[in-house]
């Protein structure tokens, strides 16, 4: 069981139970914590609470802002945070605020500290993780609801197992060409879409005659974009093709992760002389995929 994926849902369980539904927001992901506190035990073994109750808490929040289904006390909570955190240019000054005009409630405590960030990060197109100790703000992705969770669930392990292959077959192909590329685990636990491959970080060391310097690639990202590509609107969905009639196209899922894959190095082959701008121009002549992302990179 994926971390990521364990956290979500525990979330999912707590927000719709029974037993929480007169209680509020707050108190749910003290509940949430607990609950994934024991799932982590029974499938896991004992957890690091150091890095699992800040993960639960930016997963909860970020739920929170993002469910398609808000509860009643949810969406009352939702609609005051973005207004007042949406007021503040700085987070600083928005956790000042809040702390000074709720000083009745407000704890020095992960929970509410989730709470404010995750909020004001909401309103300023930024998104929260917990990673390597820290807290972080991040650009904005495109967010995985609830349901298209459950409709990936029962493929998970095949998917893995085949893009675990594939990724092989890359790295193998990396090192052929003189790349040297390295695999660390990272202290994360993830998000669903990226399958375990976003709690490892991949750096590419490029041969001695390359002017490029050593450069990380997100496959987590690689893989999310694959399975739940990014499209007309914020949250994510299972690619038509590869889940038609949610089944799995094995065939559509290899070719479209070999051309993704196949794209990042062409890139990184192509930029081995310095002129990114001629790489990328000549990698789009030859009908690889070069993302705004990646042209930002090299």
């Amino acid at each position: 069981m994926y971390p990521a994926y364990l956290v979500r849902c525990g979330i999912d369980w707590v927000r719709h139970a029974d037993e929480y539904k007169d209680s509020n927001p707050y108190s749910r992901c003290e509940a949430t914590i607990k609950t994934c506190q024991s799932l982590w035990e029974e499938q896991l073994g004992k957890p690091d609470m150091t890095l699992l109750e800040p993960a639960c808490v930016a997963a909860y929040w970020a739920e929170f802002f993002n469910a398609e289904d808000p509860l009643a006390d949810e969406d009352d909570w939702r609609q005051g945070l973005i207004k007042q955190s949406g007021q503040h240019d700085s987070f600083d000054s928005w956790q000042e605020s809040f702390k000074k005009t709720y000083a009745k409630v407000y704890k020095e405590d992960n929970i509410w500290l989730g709470v404010l960030m995750t909020s004001w990060a909401h309103t300023h197109q930024y998104e929260v993780i917990f990673v390597e100790d820290a807290w972080e703000f991040r650009p904005a992705t495109s967010y995985l609801p609830t349901e298209e969770m459950w409709r990936l669930e029962p493929h998970m392990l095949t998917l893995a197992n085949v893009l675990s292959t594939l990724w092989e077959e890359e790295m193998a192909h990396y090192n052929a060409m003189g790349f040297t590329v390295e695999e660390h685990n990272i202290p994360y636990l993830g998000k669903v879409e990226c399958l375990g491959f976003d709690t490892k970080r991949y750096s590419v060391q490029c041969p001695p005659k390359s002017t490029l310097e050593t450069e990380v690639i997100d496959v987590g990202d690689l893989v999310a974009d694959i399975i739940l590509p990014a499209g007309g609107d914020w949250y994510r969905h299972l690619d038509n093709v590869i889940f038609a009639n949610e089944l799995i196209d094995i065939t559509a899922l290899i070719n479209r992760t070999k051309y993704v894959f196949g794209s990042k190095r062409r890139l990184f082959e192509l930029s081995m002389n310095g002129n990114a701008d001629k790489a990328r121009e000549q990698a789009k002549a030859e009908g690889w995929l070069v993302s705004n992302a990646q042209e930002a990179q090299v």
